[in-house]
This record gives C-alpha cells, structure tokens and sequence, in this order.
C-alpha cells in the first residue's frame, strides 16, 4: 500500500492530464460540443468512482460532504444552480463526459474500432469521420485509474458517490 499523499498526488496529475487532453479535443471541435456549466445530462446519480477517487473527494471537499446531498435522482454533488460542488475533484468519468469517446475491443480475432458521443454534440461531421486525435480514447486512463486504486488497498473496491455522504435520519 502506498502513502496516500503519494497516491492523491499521482491522481491529481492523472486528472490534469485528462483534463488537457478533454480541453484540446474541445478546442479542436469548436461549436459541436455544446456542453457547459449548468448541463447535467450526464450527471447520473447512481455513479460509482474507484475509492482512490473518493479519497480525493472526501479529502478537498469535507464541508460539501458535511453538507446535504442533491436529492435523490440527482448527482449528490449538484448544486441548487446545476453546477458541481467538486469541480476541481470530479472524477474522472465526469471530465470526459459530452467529448467523443473511442475505444478498441477484439472481436473475432480482430480489433475493432467503437465511438460514441453525449446525443447533445452528435450534430456536425459523422462519428466515425472524426480523426482519432479528436476522440478521448478510452481505456489508458482506467489502467493506470486500476493500478492506483490497487496500491491503495489491493482491490478494485468502488464507491456509490452519494455513500460519501454520512447517513442522516
């Protein structure tokens, strides 16, 4: 198990490094991506985030978790505006979400390309037409997501977001 400090710092990078990629793919597409501050629908409520992330959460943000959650049906982390109370924290699934997604898989002996795309920024150009460059590849990112959570505590344990919240009556 690595010292936590060491894990948290590591991931933060990892985050900033998502989150370069995420806006030079946006730079790239311009006007397609019409997701911004105040759109939630990706924002799902019954989202689960490795506990290496959750550590960073409870680590940033103590006073949102001391705080009430969004209701239920609703990220636990939106605001009465719609907007992240974690931004700087949000997990990694949250920093991709509305740019187009690829990721290979063997099918029959063969790799095989899929894509997909948030349906609010499927106007312009075909999915499938876009350079490569100019889709989030999937799969990199959750390896070394995997390999952090195991220094953390040897599994791949996965915490609901809304848990992070302490139980009220």
């Amino acid at each position: 198990m690595s010292d936590k400090r060491q894990l948290l710092d590591r991931l933060r990078t990892l985050h900033a490094e998502v989150d370069r990629e995420a806006q030079n793919i946006t730079a790239r597409l311009g006007d397609r991506l019409r997701c911004g501050p105040g759109c939630t629908e990706c924002c799902q409520d019954e989202l689960t985030v490795f506990d290496v992330e959750a550590l960073r959460i409870r680590a940033e943000f103590p006073e949102v978790l001391a705080a009430m959650p969004a209701p239920v049906g609703r990220c636990a982390f939106l605001d009465a505006d719609n907007r992240c109370r974690i931004y700087p924290a949000r997990p990694y699934v949250c920093r991709t979400q509305g740019l187009p997604l690829r990721w290979l898989d063997e099918l029959d002996g063969r790799t095989v390309e899929y894509r997909d795309i948030c349906p609010l920024n499927d106007e312009g150009p075909p999915l499938e037409t876009l350079p490569s460059t100019d889709c989030f590849t999937l799969g990199p990112v959750e390896e070394k997501l995997r390999q952090l959570q195991t220094e953390l505590s040897g599994a791949l344990d996965r915490t609901p977001l809304r848990a992070l919240f302490p139980v009220r009556n």
